[in-house]
C-alpha cells in the first residue's frame, strides 16, 4: 500500500543518488560543491546537466568561466566532501584545496578537476535554464577520464561509489552519505553554503 508523500520532499524518491561535485575556476578563484541533482542528456552532443542554485559562489564561477568539471568521488572521501559541501566559496581562493582536495587543471578547458577523483569530464557551458529554486546547467563533454578499472562501466573493484541517501535531523541536522559496501556515515552540518 503506498502512503502520500509531500509534494515539496518529492525528490527524497530518488535518492539514494549518486553525488558529483562540480568545479570550475575564474579570476583566480577556484570554487566547487557537491551536487545531487546531475544527468546524462544527451548522446550527440555528448550533454550533461547539473542543477545548482544561483544562491551559490560556486553557480557564479561557473557562470563566468563558461566552462566547468564534474568530478565521481569514492566513498573514502565522504567527509572531504561534506566539508566541501558546508564551506563557503567566498571564504577561500581555492575552495578545494581548503578543504583538502588536490587541484589539477583539465587539458581541454583547464578547469580544475580532483586528482583523488574516480571519474571526470571536462565540459564548456552550454546553455542554462532557471528551473525554479535552481539553474540547470548543461555542459558540452569535452573530455572524459576515468579510474583505469573502468570499461564502458564500472566493475567496482576500485571504485566504491559514495550514496546520498538524504537529509535527516536528529540532535543536529546531518547529510546520510552510504557506499553499496554497506558502510554509512553521518556527515553533521552546520549551514549550508557552497
Amino acid at each position: 500500500m503506498w502512503k502520500e508523500v509531500d509534494r515539496a520532499k518529492v525528490h527524497r524518491l530518488f535518492y539514494p543518488q549518486v553525488p558529483i561535485v562540480v568545479t570550475a575556476e575564474f579570476d583566480g578563484r577556484i570554487g566547487g560543491m557537491p551536487a545531487i541533482w546531475c544527468m546524462p542528456l544527451s548522446f550527440t552532443p555528448p550533454l550533461v546537466g547539473v542543477a545548482v542554485s544561483p544562491d551559490h559562489e560556486t553557480h557564479r564561477i561557473i557562470v563566468e568561466a563558461r566552462a566547468f568539471g564534474m568530478n565521481w568521488l569514492n566513498f573514502l572521501y565522504a567527509g572531504k566532501v561534506g566539508s566541501l559541501g558546508e564551506t563557503s566559496g567566498k571564504d577561500f581562493a581555492n575552495k578545494l584545496s581548503a578543504v583538502g582536495f588536490t587541484v589539477v587543471k583539465g587539458e581541454k578547458t583547464t578547469q580544475p578537476l580532483i586528482r583523488e577523483a574516480s571519474g571526470v569530464l571536462e565540459c564548456r557551458l552550454f546553455e542554462q535554464h532557471r528551473t525554479g529554486t535552481h539553474e540547470l546547467l548543461i555542459g558540452e563533454v569535452l573530455a572524459a577520464s576515468a579510474h583505469e578499472s573502468f570499461n564502458d562501466c564500472s566493475d567496482f573493484s576500485e571504485y566504491n561509489p559514495m550514496l546520498y541517501a538524504g537529509t535527516v535531523n536528529g540532535k543536529s541536522k546531518s547529510w546520510i552519505i552510504m557506499s553499496p559496501r554497506g558502510e554509512t556515515v553521518q556527515i553533521p552540518l552546520s549551514k549550508h553554503q557552497t
